[in-house]
């Protein structure tokens, strides 16, 4: 059985340095921004053209309104609908840089999963590119919005579409504190299962801050490189188990997952991958789908 390491979009295990600007001049024609790997890049500011090697970052190029500016992306860009009519450019990691480089696009955006060998071949094909890491949490969200707000000289919509995901987590939090329980109910995400190994988000990434803004406590938090003790999974028996809904059949009919009690208590529920692993402002539709299940079922 295949053993979702989705981390092939994630080692979402993200970064911190990124975003550091510095003040310019109305009349420049560019903007810097400090990325990922530290470096200072200018971006020219009338914006053509736009690369994007991480699905996360061709949807909020979307929201943004910029959507019509994406001349590439990967095969893992699959959400809006629309990306289907951009050329891909192969995988995240392993994107094709010499195919990247013949679309001659004004700036490629890029996740902290681009090796800074790849980085350094297009930007010596006389290309800007910027890296900008993967969040933990989906407060770091709001910096990769707003930084993309700006390269795309949408900073007013990037602050509406910010204050929008605040209201919505802070409705969610004012009701997980208005919930009369006593403890929060044992949560867990399945990543990957069966023969291969049993997977899950363990503390610090972004999987983990959407189940415990939920409401939820994940029960997976001591999960090392998201391997997760099959032992221990039954061990801290969890109350709700999500999964990926491509799995869901599979998992609640599979030895020995089918005789957990959230299994038997029909408490196992299919959920889109895409909303919960992709970072996103799509990320507060999944916390709020997930705060319904455990408040009401």
């Amino acid at each position: 059985m295949k053993k979702y390491i989705i981390l092939a979009l994630f080692p979402f295990i993200f970064f911190c340095s990124c975003g550091r600007q510095t003040k310019q001049d109305k009349n420049q024609t560019s903007i810097e921004i400090t990325d990922y790997h530290n470096r200072k890049v200018q971006i020219k500011k009338d914006l053509h053209t736009i690369v994007s090697l991480s699905p996360g970052i061709t949807e909020l190029i979307f929201d943004l309104q910029s959507g019509d500016k994406l001349i590439g992306r990967t095969n893992y860009c699959t959400y809006p609908p629309q990306v289907q009519n951009i050329t891909s450019i192969g995988g995240i990691a392993d994107a094709n840089v010499e195919k990247i480089v013949s679309l001659h696009p004004d700036v490629v955006i890029a996740s902290s999963m681009l090796s800074k060998s790849k980085l350094e071949q297009i930007e010596r094909a006389g290309i800007a590119i910027i890296s900008l890491p993967e969040r933990t949490t989906v407060e770091g969200v709001f910096q990769t919005i707003a930084i993309l707000g700006r390269i795309l000289d949408r900073e007013v919509l990037s602050t509406k579409i910010i204050a929008d995901m605040k209201q919505r987590i802070e409705a969610i939090t004012k009701r997980n504190s208005d919930n009369k329980q006593t403890k929060r109910p044992k949560v867990y995400y399945v990543v990957g299962f069966g023969a291969g190994g049993d997977f899950s988000a363990g503390a610090n990434t972004y999987i983990d801050d959407i189940l415990t803004l939920a409401g939820g406590d994940n029960i997976a938090k001591s999960s090392v490189n998201w391997s997760f003790s099959r032992e221990e999974l039954f061990a801290k028996n969890p109350d709700f188990i999500f999964i990926r809904k491509e799995d869901y059949n599979q998992f609640i009919h599979t030895k020995p997952y089918s005789t957990l009690a959230a299994v038997r208590n029909h408490k196992v529920f299919p959920v889109d991958s895409r909303l919960m692993d992709c970072q996103t402002a799509r990320s507060v539709r999944m916390i709020e789908t997930i705060s319904d299940i455990i408040h009401t079922k």
